[in-house]
Parts: structure tokens; sequence; C-alpha cells
């Protein structure tokens, strides 16, 4: 036991590959029994699934903490519990407004016990194990970043009502239209619900939590933000391979994954430099995922036009911020290993 931790605190970054495949593809048959098959008792195990890089970085993080426990408090029970009732709340309000699922209360009981995965994240960065409060406390925080928040919000839903124009304007499909009848308020009251969702399930608290949080910071500490993001980047869109082929996606297909490839490459690089120049914020990397995915659940995706207009908006980050320049090491994105530390690969 002593040799596998301490072989997790010296190489970090590929123990966090390994834990987060072995979590997510371990229990990738759920995605299918639960998605296709209906059985839908298996759902925990989906949100254990999804939430692998964020339990693949708390792992990592507990194992290699070298600081004693804070003392005892109520704050986690607490913050757990109001991360679980609103966790719940959201995944109830999609059930309810956007699958249109009937409500019920064995429906509200099953909710309660699938999301605690997510809870558990969440209230983790009230955790007694200092290294694993600090690693997950920009989850929570907003402030200081309430201006890349917002901008994390607008620019990707931005960039695909562009790219749908000009895919409109030179005949390739028509303007998109959001797929729900409704219109005004209501319409804005869907976009919300389907926004937090996202948030939680999972490109926050299962996802950015670990890619950006934990990996990009670790790996920004030995190579620049380009080459670390376009490494996470192969990483991600790979890790998704269960989920897709559950959705039908043609996952047998080299078409399907050539448009993943472009799509997400460059979606990981500005992922990434919200990440950076947020100094660190898991919470706008979030929202910027969750955002990228709210669009992508309101309108029809040009899947030529859209990676070219993400590809030329990564160049234009990669070109005005030099990011093949590795970042200062008391860049507040950039990992610092403690004195005592083997290393991280």
């Amino acid at each position: 036991m002593n040799k596998l931790t301490n072989w997790l605190k010296g190489h970090q970054i590929i123990a966090f590959f390994i834990i987060t495949f072995a979590i997510t593809w371990g229990l990738g048959f759920s995605y299918g029994a639960v998605m296709r098959q209906g059985q839908f008792l298996l759902a925990p195990l989906v949100f254990v699934a999804t939430c692998g890089p964020a339990l693949a970085g708390i792992i990592i993080s507990a194992v290699s903490n070298t600081q004693p426990r804070q003392a005892a408090s109520k704050t986690p029970w607490i913050a757990f519990l109001v991360a679980w009732v609103v966790s719940a709340l959201v995944f109830l309000a999609n059930n309810t407004f956007i699958n249109h699922a009937p409500f019920s209360p064995v429906m509200v009981v099953f909710t309660f016990v699938s999301v605690v995965p997510v809870a558990f994240v969440i209230s983790l960065a009230y955790s007694r194990i200092p290294r694993v409060k600090s690693y997950l406390a920009s989850l929570i925080r907003l402030r200081g970043v309430w201006g890349w928040s917002l901008l994390a919000l607008a620019l990707f839903p931005a960039l695909v009502l562009l790219s749908t124009s000009i895919s409109s304007i030179l005949g390739w499909q028509p303007i998109a239209t959001h797929r729900f009848p409704e219109t005004g308020l209501v319409l804005i009251g869907l976009v919300a619900v389907k926004f937090f969702y996202q948030l939680f399930f999972f490109n926050a608290t299962g996802e950015e939590a670990g890619w950006r949080g934990f990996a990009l910071p670790r790996l920004q500490s030995r190579i620049s933000p380009l080459v670390a993001s376009l490494i996470i980047a192969l990483f991600w869109i790979n890790w998704h391979w269960f989920l897709w082929q559950a959705e039908g996606n043609p996952v047998f297909s080299w078409q399907y994954w050539i448009v993943q490839y472009a799509l997400h490459i460059p979606a990981s690089v500005i992922i990434g430099w919200f990440y950076n120049r947020s100094k660190g914020s898991i919470l706008v990397a979030g929202i910027a995922h969750a955002a990228a995915n709210t669009a992508d659940g309101f309108f029809n995706l040009d899947s030529t036009v859209l990676p070219l207009t993400l590809a030329f908006v990564a160049l234009v980050l990669i070109v005005v911020d030099r990011m093949w320049k590795k970042l200062p090491s008391d860049h507040p994105a950039v990992y610092r290993e403690p004195t005592n530390s083997q290393g991280l690969f």
C-alpha cells in the first residue's frame, strides 16, 4: 500500500488519467444499460462514472495531502446537504421541463439517490483535508471572476449563432432555430434550466474539476498551456466513448471522430484559456463548458462551419496570449509542487 501511495504522489498526472478512465470506462456499461436498455436502477453508476475526472483528482489530492486535517466541523455536512438539495432540484427541473418526464414520488427519491456523487464533489470544496479543499475551492467561488464568468457564459453560444448564420448565408443549412415551441420568458426559463443542468451534470462538477482543475495546472508546471490543452483534448475526447455510444452516435465511423476532434481540440484550448485567464477557476471553465453544451441542446449545429469558427477563435487566443510559452511558476493556474514531492509524471 505504501508503494502505491508513493507512486500516486510522485506520478500524479499519469495516475489521474489512469484513475479517470478506470472509473468512467470501468462503469461504462451503465451508460448503455440506462440509456438504451432502460435499466434505470443503474443510473447512480452513470453519475459516478461521469464524475470520474473529479473523483480521480480528489483521490490523488487526498493521498498526496501532507498537512494535518482541519478540526471537525459541521460545514462539510451542511455544504453536502445544500449541494444535494440544489442538484436534485436542478435534475428534477430538467427532467420535468426539458425531458417532459412524469413527475412522481418515486422519481424524486430516485433523483436524490442518483445525485449523491455530484453533491459529494461540490461539498469537498469545504473538505477537512487541506489539499482537497484547496484543489476544489474555485469550483464554488464567484468572487473575483464575475467578468470571466459572463464572458464564458456568452462566448460559445455566440460562436454557435455566428457559425449557423454563416452556414445559412452559404446555403449549407437554414439558420438555426431552437428545438422548443416556447418563446419569450418561458424559453429563457428553459435555457436557464438546461444550463444549470449541464453545469451540475457534469460539465463543472464531473469534468472540469478534473480536466482543467486538476490535470491542466499540473501539466502547465512542465509544459506550455497550448501543449497541455492539446494533451488534455486527446484524453477528453476518447473519455466520452461509452457515453457517445449509448447516445446512438456512430462511434465506429472515422468521420464521426474527425468531427469530434475538430470540435473538441479548439474547445479544449478555449476552455483552458478561460481557466488560465480567470487565475485557475474551475467554475469559469465549467460555465464555458456548460454554455457550449446548452447551445448544442437548443440548436442544430453545423459540423463544418462551427469547427472552423472554433479553430479560428482558438488560433487568435493562442497568438494573442502566446500560449506556446510556459506560464511563470507563480501563476495561479500553475501547480506548485511541495518541496518533498517526487514529481508529477
